[in-house]
């Protein structure tokens, strides 16, 4: 069951949804689309569900004013570092240059950047899964890359796992200990004491990289 709302968040009309599920929590979230959406339990009203969204509107424009100055930022992330785009006649499409990434031609840009992100990554990648599948005598079936809405990595019951394209955005060592989180699905498929512990073995501390993803992930997705 959903109902849509008109709200006023910071003197700007924003539309919210509240969806009624089987469950026994309360979820809300606010996404970098700017989508605010609350999911109660059948048992609560919609009028208590609006005076929550009144109770947590501090939280909510934090938020939303995060993801806009993310998404008004003219730069591209690449490694955790912010940098500049500029046009430049060049041989090669895609390059660094000191705080810039140098693209030859405007045209197509945004396909010309996401397949030299496919390549960036797909080589990091390899190498840490080449390190840590030895390490953890743990072989996915299948890896792919694709850019994912919500999730950074996903391991199916299948062996496969499926690293989220926007992961060349983050620091190196968010990469690897993601590398590290979703092999460890393929021994216990949950996160639960026993799952902390066993990735424990190989990143040290590994819920404060899910914690700075929560912090920060908006950045990049």
């Amino acid at each position: 069951m959903i109902k849509k709302y008109k709200i006023t968040l910071a003197n700007k009309e924003r539309e919210l949804i509240i969806i009624k599920k089987k469950k026994k929590n309360i979820s809300l979230q606010v996404k970098p689309s700017m989508e605010i959406i609350l999911s109660i339990p059948m048992r609560i009203s919609y009028s208590y569900g609006l005076k929550l969204i009144e109770e947590k509107s501090a939280w909510i424009e934090e938020k939303l004013e995060k993801y806009s100055s993310a998404s008004n930022n003219s730069g591209t992330y690449y490694l955790g570092k912010l940098y500049s785009v500029k046009i430049k006649k060049s041989e090669i499409p895609i390059k660094v240059v000191g705080e810039n990434i140098i693209a030859n031609n405007s045209e197509g840009f945004d396909l010309l950047l996401n397949e030299w992100y496919q390549q960036k990554i797909k080589r990091i990648l390899e190498i840490y899964l080449e390190k840590y599948t030895k390490l953890m005598e743990l072989y996915p079936k299948k890896i792919k890359i694709k850019p994912l809405k919500s999730a950074w990595g996903i391991c199916y019951s299948s062996g496969t796992i499926t690293f989220n394209l926007n992961l060349v955005k983050v620091p190196l060592n968010v990469i690897e200990y993601l590398v590290v989180h979703e092999l460890g699905h393929l021994k216990h498929p949950n996160h639960s004491n026993e799952y902390w512990e066993y990735i424990g073995k190989y990143i040290e501390n590994p819920k404060s990289y899910r914690r700075w993803l929560k912090k920060n992930g908006y950045k990049f997705i």
